[in-house]
C-alpha cells in the first residue's frame, strides 16, 4: 500500500525537520510504510536545510510565487494526481497541530470505507487562546447562517486515490479545500481527533489571516450566499412596510422624510444584492480556474531529497 504525504509550507522548515522525523517513527514500524512526503513550498523566503531531510522519503515541489495555503495545498494534490500513483494521500500542515499519531487512525477509516469517502480530522479540542475560540465560534454560526452548511474541520484528512481526479477537478478547492469538498457533493465523512501543539516558532496565520481564510470558505458558496441575503432583505423590506402601514393606522406621526429614507435603504440594500446574485449566476457559465489543469503555471522546481 502506497501513501503520499501532502504539506504546505511557508518558510516551516524547522517544523518540516520534526515532522519527518515524527512520521518516520509513527508509519515505519505500520502497513502503512511505503509512503511519500510531498512538501509544497509556497516561495518560501528561507532556505531549505537539506541535510536534516536526508534519509526521508521526501520530495519538495518549489512554487514560483506566494499563494497561500489553500492553493498550494490545491496544487500539490493537482501535482500528486498527474505524477504519482498511491493508494491514498493525506492532506496535513507543517507545524505538528495535525498530529502524525493520528495519520493510522484516519488511514484505517480510509480503508474501511473501501476508498469510496474523504476522511477528514474533525477537532474535538483546541489549543487556541480564549478569543481565537470566540471567534471561531462566531465564524462558524455565520457560516451555517450564510450557506445553511456545516463545517466543523480543517485540512487533515484522506483522500483515496479513486477519488483524487475528481478532487482536483473541483475549482472551489483553489480557495478553500475543506469548503470546497462539501460543496462538491463528493461523499466524506470526519473523525474526532484532538489538535495537537504547534512544534516550534509562531504560527504565518494572525486574526486578518484567519478573517481572509473564513471569508474564502463563505465565498466557495457565494451564489447561496447572495440568495439568501436576497430573500431576507425582501423580507425586512416587506416587514418594514407592513409596520409603517401599521403605523399611519393608528395615526402615530412619523416624519416622511424618516419614512422614504428609510425605504430608500433597503431598496438600495435590495437592488445590491439583487445585482450581486445576476453576477454571481453570470459568473457560473463563465470558464472556471481548475487546479488538475492550471497547476503547471505555478510549479518552479522539485527538488528531491
Amino acid at each position: 500500500m502506497k501513501i503520499t504525504i501532502v504539506t504546505p509550507l511557508f518558510n516551516d522548515w524547522d517544523c518540516l525537520y520534526q515532522l519527518a522525523e515524527q512520521i518516520h517513527l509513527v508509519l515505519a514500524n505500520t502497513e502503512y510504510s511505503n509512503y511519500q512526503i510531498l512538501v509544497v513550498d509556497d516561495c518560501s523566503s528561507l532556505e531549505v536545510n537539506i541535510d536534516k531531510l536526508k534519509g526521508h522519503p521526501l520530495e519538495i515541489l518549489h512554487l514560483n510565487k506566494n499563494l497561500g495555503h489553500q492553493k498550494a495545498i490545491a496544487i500539490g494534490l493537482s501535482y500528486l494526481n498527474v505524477n504519482y500513483d498511491s493508494d491514498f494521500v493525506v492532506v496535513m500542515d507543517v507545524d505538528g497541530e495535525d498530529q502524525p499519531e493520528h495519520l493510522p487512525l484516519l488511514l484505517a477509516e480510509a480503508i474501511k470505507s473501501n476508498g469510496k469517502e474523504i476522511v477528514f480530522a474533525r477537532r474535538t479540542k483546541r489549543n487556541e487562546s480564549f478569543f481565537f475560540k470566540v471567534f471561531y465560534k462566531i465564524y462558524k454560526y455565520i457560516f451555517i447562517l450564510l450557506t445553511g452548511k456545516i463545517i466543523n474541520f480543517g485540512n487533515f484528512s484522506v483522500i483515496p486515490l479513486k477519488l483524487l481526479n475528481k478532487v482536483t477537478h473541483v475549482s472551489d478547492i483553489w480557495n478553500h479545500y475543506p469548503g470546497g469538498i462539501i460543496r462538491s457533493r463528493l461523499t466524506y465523512k470526519s473523525v474526532g481527533l484532538e489538535r495537537g501543539e504547534r512544534y516550534t516558532g509562531k504560527s504565518k496565520m494572525n486574526y486578518t489571516s484567519l478573517v481572509i481564510h473564513g471569508l474564502s470558505a463563505i465565498a466557495v458558496y457565494i451564489d447561496t450566499v447572495s440568495v439568501r441575503l436576497m430573500i431576507a432583505i425582501s423580507l425586512l423590506i416587506m416587514v418594514a412596510i407592513a409596520s409603517i402601514i401599521i403605523v399611519f393606522a393608528y395615526s402615530v406621526y412619523i416624519p416622511m422624510w424618516g419614512v422614504l429614507l428609510f425605504l430608500g435603504i433597503l431598496m438600495q440594500a435590495f437592488l445590491s444584492s439583487l445585482i450581486l446574485v445576476f453576477t454571481v449566476l453570470s459568473y457560473r457559465v463563465n470558464f472556471n480556474f481548475l487546479p488538475a489543469v492550471h497547476f503547471q503555471d505555478y510549479v518552479g522546481s522539485v527538488e528531491k531529497v
